[in-house]
């Protein structure tokens, strides 16, 4: 049961990762529930590394911005 949980926790992180991703892997939150934990895991990961980057970009953007 705790396995389950974990499940949904990380279905519930990457749904709200995914919402404000537009370069998300998946498009479709019903499959998700098909994914082992471990893919759950990873798809996750790439989520955060995306929105990482994106926070990164946006750092730069906004440096250059104040510049001009």
């Amino acid at each position: 049961m705790p396995e389950n949980a974990d499940k949904m926790a990380l279905i519930e992180e990457i749904e709200k990762l995914i919402e404000s991703d537009p370069n998300a892997p998946i498009s479709s939150f019903s499959m998700l529930e098909f994914l082992e934990l471990e893919d759950l895991v990873s798809v996750r990961e790439t989520l955060l590394r995306s929105k990482m980057n994106r926070s990164s970009e946006n750092d730069v953007w906004f440096d250059e911005l104040c510049k001009k």
